[in-house]
């Protein structure tokens, strides 16, 4: 602000009956305004006042532009403001939108070096979605103007500009009416002037109505001269901040990292969808399926999606009906330990994507220095979220550890809450871990290398024809033949209990074209295992029957990377 300006802009707010005292109007090392005090200003005392008629309102600009009444408020508003300003000194504004500064930089101005310094994070696409939208309104916009305005009187920069004062400035038309329903923002001359600072005490006091009223600033708490005055825009994460205003905090408690998870290759997608629909499961924001991690929150009903999302086709269709969202509270130990691998793998790609940018933090302007806050608050956050998931994991391996021990497994398979009420009460609840060795997922689950360690005949016949990697879905399938073929099997009860159940409690798994390619895959195979191994690949045992079988509970009750079947 130059000197001359900021006395004209103060003797045309003194000038329009506004007042202030014991406050001064000064620039930071970053070239920032601010406004420091002169004097000690207390507690509840009020150090300044603005009459309304200084506002810059949407009903001013809409009177002025009726021509434009499609378009929103701050569309509306930014345009009036640019037509003003190209008025110059004649008009009555002119004092104020000449301090306004010349170059708001918040990312709608990047260019293509800044805007590395957000690559793969969610502002790099708000940014993005935000500035195509705007200049789809730009565009409008010119072809709407009233005839005695020169198109060229306002330029897409101008436009920007313009747009970044309200985003930066603006203050809800509730200040100046309460009683107002209206979505609508005013530019405050002064009120503005005061910088965000979290937490900030201080009170917006109103009087008179709205044509001839004024605000008032009221101190929320005591200052010394020289210290800044602060203003409080409410719980606004650096995302937010540095969008709309252009700044962020190297610390802030309000950050947030947005996860939406994708539906669209999913075969059951219309299914699923409608699952979430019927229990009424939302993140509660504007799109029902964008949801916001803070460090300190993890929210509930984003796991209950995510539940919904990891599904298998078995699950997906006994949870069809389901209108009841505590049965999505926890699914079944499968889908809880899929949801919680593949909500770590979500969180970790998106950590990954960001600490892969390589950046410069040496002698960089002040706007990619903020930039640099916000990507480390988007770490942070997600730091603090992974750790906070990986700690749930293990809790829930504890629990299985627990069961299995106990010799605990629910009443019917499948074992899902919506076929056993109530009974998964105790998974679903947070388990504290105690100060047991920690255990490892592969200790309570069934793996093809787990099976085979402890069969050396069976291990020695499967190393000698099959790749264990490339193969193990049929691996894994023999191995379940093999394993309950035996009477002591560990996994006893989970055998008898799915091969009592599971053609009572499910709908058949494999329609006739399965059938088929599973008939050519088991003829193509076992009848020769058993001319060369008829002492291990007896047909009795690996019959067609139990190679169905085998692939159903591959189906119903195995997860992946590594596959393992849970067996409860």
């Amino acid at each position: 602000m130059e000197e001359t300006a900021v006395v004209s802009y103060l003797n045309w707010i003194k000038e329009n009956g506004g007042s202030f005292k014991k406050i001064e109007f000064k620039h930071d090392m970053e070239g920032v305004g601010c406004v420091y005090t002169t004097d000690r200003v207390e507690e509840n005392e009020n150090f300044a006042t603005v009459p309304f008629k200084l506002c810059i309102t949407e009903k001013q600009a809409r009177k002025e532009l009726p021509d434009l009444a499609s378009f929103s408020g701050r569309i509306v508003q930014t345009v009036y403001l640019l037509l003003q300003k190209h008025l110059g000194e004649s008009s009555f504004y002119w004092p104020y939108i000449n301090i306004l500064p010349k170059v708001i930089k918040t990312p709608l101005i990047f260019d293509d070096s800044d805007m590395r310094y957000i690559q793969n994070t969610n502002l790099e696409s708000a940014t993005r979605e935000r500035k195509a939208a705007l200049f789809l309104d730009f565009e409008k916009i010119v072809e709407h103007l009233p005839q005695e305005i020169y198109k060229d009187d306002i330029t897409w920069d101008d436009f920007l500009w313009g747009y970044s004062v309200f985003s930066s400035r603006a203050f809800p038309y509730s200040l100046i009416d309460p009683t107002s329903t209206d979505q609508s923002e005013v530019l405050f001359p002064l009120v503005d002037a005061l910088n965000h600072k979290p937490n900030t005490k201080i009170t917006w006091s109103r009087s008179g109505d709205p044509e001839t009223g004024s605000l008032s600033f009221v101190a929320g708490q005591a200052y010394n001269t020289g210290d800044e005055i602060s203003n409080n825009y409410g719980p606004k994460s650096n995302e937010e901040l540095l969008l709309g205003y252009g700044f962020c905090f190297e610390y802030n408690e309000f950050d947030h990292i947005a996860i939406k998870p994708n539906f669209s290759q999913d075969p059951n997608q219309e299914t699923k969808l409608n699952i979430l629909k019927q229990c009424q499961v939302s993140s509660g924001n504007e799109d029902p399926l964008t949801f916001y991690f803070h460090r300190s929150n993890l929210p509930e009903s984003f796991f209950q999606l995510m539940r919904v999302l990891v599904m298998n086709s078995m699950e997906t269709e006994l949870y069809a009906a389901c209108t009841d969202a505590h049965l999505l509270d926890f699914v079944g130990y499968r889908n809880e330990i899929t949801m919680m691998s593949m909500t770590l793998a979500l969180l970790k790609s998106k950590l990954h994507a960001i600490k892969s940018v390589d950046l410069e933090t040496e002698h960089i302007p002040y706007w990619q220095k903020f930039a640099l806050m916000y990507r480390a608050g988007q770490q942070d956050v997600l730091n603090a979220t992974i750790h906070k998931v990986e700690e749930k994991k293990r809790n829930l391996i504890q629990q299985i550890f627990q069961d299995e021990k106990e010799g605990k497994i629910a009443p019917c398979a499948p074992f899902l809450s919506i076929v056993n009420p109530g009974y998964f009460q105790h998974a679903a609840s947070a388990l504290e871990l105690s100060g047991q060795d920690f255990i490892t997922l592969d200790s309570v689950v069934m793996t093809p290398k787990r099976l085979l360690n402890k069969d050396a005949e069976f291990s020695a016949i499967v190393s000698a024809n099959f790749e264990l990697e490339e193969e193990a879905d049929m691996i894994m399938m023999l191995c379940l033949i093999r394993e309950n073929a035996k009477p002591s099997s560990p996994w006893r009860p989970f055998f008898d209990r799915v091969g009592v159940s599971q053609s009572a409690t499910t709908t058949p798994s494999h329609p006739e074209q399965d059938q088929a390619e599973l008939r050519e895959m088991y003829d193509s195979m076992i009848p020769a295992f058993n001319e060369a191994y008829p002492a291990v690949f007896d047909l009795d045992v690996f019959s067609f029957e139990s190679f169905v079988w085998a692939d159903t509970i591959l189906n119903n009750y195995s997860i992946e990377n590594p596959l393992a079947i849970v067996p409860l």
